[in-house]
């Protein structure tokens, strides 16, 4: 069949085979190498850029740290922080308080009960929960003794829900759950 070709079909047919051959080695291996090493580029660009990144946080972190420490003694130059013993010592004094407000108010403290603390860095959260039947006044006086509270106090959750049928002649009884938390400075060990 070739002898029937002419010499020139055969150099044509021979060329378009080569130019076939390299558009195929172009595509199946060339291309594919290409795009690896682009997206290695892309890559190192990013991982560049992250670099530079967390450059620039390191160099902040003494600066960072003489403002922690800044804040931490201003912290303490304000009474935020709790001292005590042992988290039992710090929850008693919280249920003296919030009892001592809500009782100075014709309030009830029906339950108290201390939860489980957790670490936050260098302190310790104390986490108290109160159950109390209240007047609006008496809920406003227990929530303005826990704000004014120093060291700090801070309301966690609360729940006020009011009974379905007051009475005409008095103030109704509000049902107040409410948990309260103080922070204490873990100790060293």
């Amino acid at each position: 069949m070739t002898g029937s070709l002419t010499p020139l079909l055969n150099r044509l047919l021979a060329l378009g085979i080569l130019l076939v051959a390299l558009f195929l080695a172009w595509s199946i291996v060339i291309m594919p190498l290409i795009g690896l090493v682009q997206d290695r580029y892309a890559t190192i660009d990013a991982l560049g850029d992250r670099l530079a990144s967390l450059r620039a946080t390191i160099r902040r972190i003494p600066a960072l740290e003489q403002h922690e420490a800044a804040l931490r003694a201003r912290l303490e130059a304000q009474g935020g922080i709790w001292t005590g013993d042992n988290e039992a010592v710090v929850t008693a004094s919280i249920q003296d308080l919030v009892r001592q407000a809500v009782s100075s108010s014709d309030g009830v403290v029906k339950s108290t009960s201390s939860l489980r603390g957790t670490d936050e860095k260098s302190f310790r959260k104390v986490r108290v929960s109160f159950s109390i039947d209240a007047t609006l006044e008496s809920v406003e006086r227990t929530l303005s003794a826990i704000d004014d509270a120093q060291p700090a106090l801070f309301v966690e959750s609360m729940t006020i829900s009011a009974p379905a049928n007051p009475g005409p002649d008095k103030a109704p009884m509000l049902a107040l759950d409410i948990e309260v938390t103080a922070y204490v400075r873990k100790p060293s060990k």
